[in-house]
This record gives C-alpha cells, sequence and structure tokens, in this order.
C-alpha cells in the first residue's frame, strides 16, 4: 500500500521564500518549531499584543467614539453609568433697574447686591450652564439672602422665565436669610436641553416689604441648578470632561511615536558605533566606552527630564530625549558581540582573502549581531514607553492637551483619594498592558535567538 505523502508544514513552506540563515529566518523558524514552548508562547503574545496597539494607534480617529479634545460631557462621570451631572451658574447680565452692585450676587463672597425702594425689580439671566444631553431631571434656583443687610419686615420676591422673558411665573416670597433657598421648578412644566440653555432662563427680582416703611433687601447669591443625566462612556469623562475612551484611544499614538522615535534614533546612532568601537579597538574604543558608560551610569528619567528641559516638549523633542538614554545601551551590546565575533574563523578567513574591514565589518561582523538587536529593541521600547510616560506625569513630556498616557494619568491623579478612580486607572492601566507585551517580546525572543538559552533548555 502506497504511503501518503508528508503534508508540509508552515516551516516548510517558509523555507522557499526565506533562508533559515538569514536574520528573519534565524528568528522565525525557531519560533514556529518551538510554538509549544514558554519562551515562544511569550513571544507570539508579545507580538499579538503589539500589533493591536498599533493598530489602535492607525485606527483611532476612526475607533474614538468621540472627540478626544471636547467637553463632550460632565466632569468626572462614571464608567458603564449614565449618571446624573449638577450643572450650576450664577447670572452674568442684567437689565437696567435702581438695584446696586449687582455684580456682587454672582459670588458668595461677603458683598450684596441691594436694592432701597420698595418695589424695584430687576431681571438677571445670561446663566451660563454646561448641559450636553436633552435628559434634564431636575430644575431648581437657589437664593441667599444676607440677613444682616436686610431691614426687618422687607423681603425678596422672584419669578421666573423659561422663554427669554416672553412669559413669567407667579412671585414667589423668599423670607428666609442667611441660608441658601432651593425652589424645585421641576414638576411645574416639561424641561429639556432648548429650556435651559443660555439666554432662555431668567429671574426677576422684586424688593417687597410688609409695610411701606424704608428699608432695604440685600441679595448675596442666585444661582441657576439643572440636574441632567450624563451620556454613557466606556471609560467615564476625566476632570474637564473628556471621553476617557477616546484619549486613551488617540494617547496610543502619541505613546508609539515617542518609543519609535526614541528606540530607532537609539538604533541608528548606536549600532554603528558599537560596530565601529569593538571592531577597531585602540584609543577611539577607550573614548567611546567612557562616554556611554558616563551616559549609561545616569538614572534614564533624569537623563530625559534634562534634556527634554533643554530641547522643549513636544513629541519628536520627547522622542529624541528618550534616544539619548537608550545610544549606550545599543552600544554596549553592539560591541559586546563585535568583540567575540571578530575573532571567529570566518572572519580571518575573509581578512585571509583580502576583504576590506569595511566589507568584513558589515557583511560579515554585523550581520551576525543584527540577530541580537530585535531582543534590546523589544526591551528598550518596553522602557521607552515608561521613560515617556514618567516624562509627561512630571509635566516634562507632551504639552496639553495632547491625549497622552502619562499626561492624562498626571491630571487625574490627584483625584484618587475622593474615590473618581477611573480617569488615572485606564491610562495606566494600558501603559502597563503594552509595557508587558514588549517585555514578553523581548524575554521570549531572547530564550529563542540565544542559542546558549536553547541548549539549555534541551
Amino acid at each position: 500500500m502506497a504511503e501518503k505523502p508528508r503534508r508540509a508544514s508552515l516551516a516548510d513552506s517558509l523555507r522557499r521564500w526565506i533562508p533559515r540563515q538569514s536574520i528573519l529566518g534565524r528568528i522565525l523558524f525557531p519560533l514556529i518549531e518551538e510554538r509549544r514552548s514558554l519562551p515562544a508562547v511569550l513571544t507570539w503574545l508579545g507580538i499579538g499584543i503589539v500589533i493591536v496597539f498599533v493598530f489602535i494607534a492607525i485606527a483611532s480617529p476612526l475607533l474614538a467614539p468621540w472627540d478626544p479634545y471636547a467637553f463632550v460631557d460632565g466632569p468626572d462621570v462614571p464608567p458603564w453609568t449614565n449618571a446624573p451631572v449638577l450643572a450650576n451658574s450664577t447670572y452674568f447680565s442684567f437689565s437696567p433697574t435702581p438695584w446696586m452692585n449687582m455684580t456682587a450676587g454672582q459670588a458668595i463672597d461677603g458683598r450684596d447686591a441691594t436694592s432701597r425702594g420698595i418695589n424695584d425689580t430687576v431681571v438677571v439671566s445670561s446663566f451660563l450652564l454646561r448641559v450636553f444631553r436633552d435628559a434634564v431631571t431636575n430644575v431648581s434656583y437657589v437664593i441667599l439672602l444676607d440677613g444682616r443687610a436686610t431691614t426687618p419686615g422687607h423681603y425678596l420676591g422672584v419669578e421666573w422665565s423659561a422663554d427669554g422673558g416672553a412669559t413669567w411665573s407667579p412671585r414667589t416670597a423668599i423670607r428666609t436669610f442667611n441660608q441658601f433657598v432651593r425652589v424645585d421648578l421641576t414638576p411645574l412644566r416639561s424641561w429639556n436641553l432648548a429650556s435651559v440653555e443660555p439666554g432662555r432662563f431668567s429671574l426677576r427680582f422684586t424688593h417687597l416689604a410688609d409695610t411701606n416703611t424704608a428699608g432695604q433687601v440685600a441679595l448675596n447669591y442666585a444661582a441657576f441648578h439643572v440636574v441632567w443625566l450624563s451620556f454613557w462612556h466606556l471609560m467615564g469623562t476625566d476632570p474637564v470632561g473628556r471621553d476617557v475612551f477616546s484619549r486613551v484611544l488617540v494617547g496610543t499614538g502619541t505613546s508609539l511615536q515617542i518609543m519609535a522615535i526614541g528606540v530607532f534614533a537609539a538604533l541608528l546612532v548606536g549600532f554603528p558605533l558599537g560596530l565601529f568601537s569593538g571592531y577597531t579597538g585602540g584609543r577611539i574604543d577607550k573614548v567611546l566606552v567612557l562616554v556611554m558608560d558616563s551616559l549609561y551610569a545616569f538614572p534614564g528619567l533624569l537623563l530625559a527630564g534634562l534634556i527634554a528641559v533643554l530641547i522643549g516638549k513636544g513629541v519628536v523633542n520627547i522622542g529624541l530625549a528618550v534616544t539619548v538614554i537608550y545610544i549606550p545601551l545599543y552600544f554596549r551590546a553592539t560591541r559586546s558581540h563585535v568583540l567575540s565575533a571578530r575573532e571567529e574563523l570566518y572572519v580571518e578567513a575573509a581578512r585571509a582573502l583580502g576583504a576590506k574591514p569595511g566589507r568584513i565589518l558589515w557583511r560579515y561582523i554585523a550581520y551576525n549581531v543584527l540577530v541580537a538587536i530585535p531582543v534590546i529593541f523589544s526591551l528598550s521600547a518596553a522602557d521607552a514607553v515608561l521613560t515617556a510616560a514618567g516624562l509627561s506625569y512630571l509635566g516634562l513630556g507632551v504639552q496639553a492637551p495632547t491625549a497622552d498616557w502619562g499626561l492624562d494619568l498626571s491630571a487625574a491623579a490627584s483625584r484618587i483619594s475622593v474615590g473618581i478612580w477611573w480617569s488615572s486607572f485606564f491610562p495606566g492601566l494600558v501603559i502597563v498592558i503594552l509595557t508587558i507585551g514588549l517585555s514578553f517580546l523581548g524575554e521570549g525572543l531572547n530564550d529563542i535567538v540565544n542559542p546558549v538559552l536553547r541548549r539549555e533548555r534541551s
């Protein structure tokens, strides 16, 4: 009976297109062949996390449900709920009137708007409320009269209008002093967004008295209160009313840009310097090693913060500040590999055949050293994400209102103590997830690519 032909594996199919001894092949084939080992699982998991974040960074303008820079709802709205939001405002305009010091009634600061003539009236309006949704649940106005400056027997009559002053309600007498009086208007009509928008609601104050004796009424404060139900937000809103989920999505691009600038620029500088220094040796090597060791001795965040102060804020500048941290890392790792590779037999053979130093360096040594770079790249990228977030948290990173995880974390950190956890938790969570993914990728690749560790596992 004829034997069935063996089904070609994925590795067999890839060998037609990718040489096993190429840089990509030396990483890809062990990943496929050892796909059930722990290092391979970690590597594939890290690759998946990185791909998801790259996709989010590219597609964030389409994925974000709200404008990440706009005030789209009430501040500090919890996630997964339509929360009641209190919008309140005092008046910002008033009609010509015999009343005096009307601006004093706009704040509780010990000064009063006063009337000394019985039946004197004033209309106050322009209550600048922030109401974003047509789901008004409660409407009221609040009055505070100063009893020390009000003559006994004198009081305040209040009428309200929700149509810009075309019609007025019956008059309500306010006789309580030195404490807030809240008058609920909710059951008196149907309220919606249009009826509470600036310019629609007005209050009319009238100086009244039980007798016709002279005296005054002192208004310390007047305000308009509206309670409305917020929109539903997956991650809530931040302290100024921006959607946290949208800012997390758009902030992915900011963090990845800084990370990419930092590690790619460090690779482009540190790798050639490490090759040259390790291969040539001598005084140049000693000077470069001294400089790189000096930079490496500085705490990374401190060094990046110092450079950021010197060159300024912004995505590109912060990326360049992060670059300086990782140049010594690439230099040291590359030089270490070159020192061992330059003594190999294939390098000696190339010299014996008359190959020029530049060809030996780039064609033979660099080719074999490059296989270790993805490991360093992944681990430095994970650290770069944390460094960029740390700089923004300290106020040395990107400028507000740029969507950035570290910046949003810093802005909301002070509110954790009052129970508002979501606006800082979610930016911090995505920082942790991306860092873990890059760390998985780097550690898994290290075990896969490093032949010594592979032999120890086997």
